[in-house]
């Protein structure tokens, strides 16, 4: 018994430094379950050390080590998932948790209801540790699978507390009949991996938390919040494939800001990082989830639209004009005016995403020459090594435009 004991505490104190490396993670709830899994370790110890020792006294701080464990464990779920409920009804749990299962402890290992408390224990485990894992995959189900764990969780720590009472002796004084070598096999089993098990679910759980947000904030633009030029290609040729597939229309708007070198000479770059920022904002608002707006680079943005025709991306890229022009940057004391011009071009067949945006780069060329602050719609042009060149030097000249007022009019 003391054996079997001891392994809950090693293990415990072994993931202590994951949990310690989590703590400088922005993740709420890490601090509570680092503390869990301490007083979890020692309540493992104290009660190695009661079995040992046959010292009754250390047996008592180890249930109550376990009861205050639940409770930071909830508590640092709550913190985790965000839960509306309030704490003192997590401490409410925690308590009558252990009472449900010394009480039923006391009264005898060999009841009925000892069994079930068990067998429940044993089920919720692998509920607790699903639900845990699904917490990161399927947000839409995210209330029943918070009700699962926080349920999972009050059941298993209440068959420890049954398990580890007074009087359960489960492996003494049996019959060798194989339903009991079962519930002694179980009864051993949670009593060793429970602990850890419920630890090693929690801390995952953290970590696929911690690597989603690192990729989200790898996604986005650290400026402007739009999804960066790598994420938005593999969007767009996401988006674009479903549409093509389901022969729906998709299209594509390249937008640029107009002399925003010169807002940069004239304001500061402080200033046009605020344009860039506001102008992300405006656009984005706009859209209100009918596109995807990315950052491809610069003062440059690209908009994915998914179920638009030429002529509807149209009608939306000149409402993006008018917006952008009568929504200025800056505050009242200093107003920066914007103005965009934007290249459109539709997906189609056997088209890659960069094709499509080299088609729109040509057609937002042909914006800035006839004057900016419009738009207009690519023309059917063969996408080759001279129209990526084309393309380039398109992008190319736009800069030296935007920095030279001389050859603003020179096309």
């Amino acid at each position: 018994m003391s054996f079997l004991s001891a392994i809950p505490a090693i293990a415990l104190l072994a993931m202590l430094p994951v949990l310690a490396s989590l703590r400088r993670m922005p993740v709420a709830g890490v601090r509570e379950i680092a503390l869990g899994c301490v007083l979890s370790a020692a309540s493992a110890a104290a009660l190695t050390v009661a079995t040992a020792m046959q010292a009754p006294i250390a047996a008592m701080f180890g249930y109550a080590g376990l009861v205050v464990t639940l409770f930071f464990v909830l508590r640092g779920l709550q913190r985790f998932f965000a839960l509306s409920m309030p704490t003192p009804l997590f401490l409410v749990l925690a308590f009558s948790s252990g009472v449900v299962g010394f009480i039923i402890a006391l009264g005898g290992n060999g009841s009925a209801a000892a069994a079930i408390i068990v067998v429940a224990g044993v089920t919720a485990l692998p509920l607790l540790i699903l639900g845990l894992a699904a917490a990161n995959r399927w947000p839409k189900e995210m209330p029943v699978i918070q009700v699962v764990i926080i349920g999972s969780v009050v059941v298993v720590f209440t068959a420890l507390a049954h398990i580890l009472g007074p009087s359960s002796h489960f492996t003494a004084e049996r019959s060798g009949s194989p339903g009991f070598i079962l519930f002694d096999f179980l009864v051993v089993t949670m009593q060793a991996l429970c602990l850890p098990l419920v630890f090693i679910a929690v801390i995952l759980t953290m970590q696929a938390r911690i690597i989603a947000a690192l990729r989200a904030a790898i996604a986005r633009d650290g400026l402007t919040g739009a999804l960066s030029r790598g994420a938005l290609m593999e969007e767009g040729e996401q988006i674009f494939a479903e549409c093509l597939t389901r022969r729906r229309p998709a299209a594509f708007l390249l937008l640029d800001l107009d002399f925003f070198k010169q807002i940069n000479d004239q304001y500061g770059h402080a200033c046009g990082d605020m344009a860039l920022a506001h102008f992300a904002d405006t656009v984005s608002t706009f859209l209100a989830g009918r596109g995807v707006l990315g950052r491809i680079g610069g003062e440059e943005f690209g908009i994915v639209l998914p179920d638009h025709t030429e002529e509807q991306a149209k009608a939306l890229a000149e409402e993006i004009c008018r917006i952008v022009r009568e929504t200025p940057a800056g505050r009242s004391h200093q107003r920066i005016r914007l103005t965009v011009s934007i290249g459109i071009a539709a997906a189609t067949a056997h088209e890659t995403i960069a094709d499509v945006m080299i088609r729109a780069d040509l057609a937002l060329y042909d914006s800035k020459a006839d004057g900016r602050d419009r738009c207009t719609i690519a023309r059917d042009r063969r996408i080759d090594s001279s129209a990526r060149a084309l393309a380039a030097a398109a992008a190319q000249l736009r800069e030296a435009r935007a920095g030279r007022p001389e050859l603003r009019h020179s096309a």
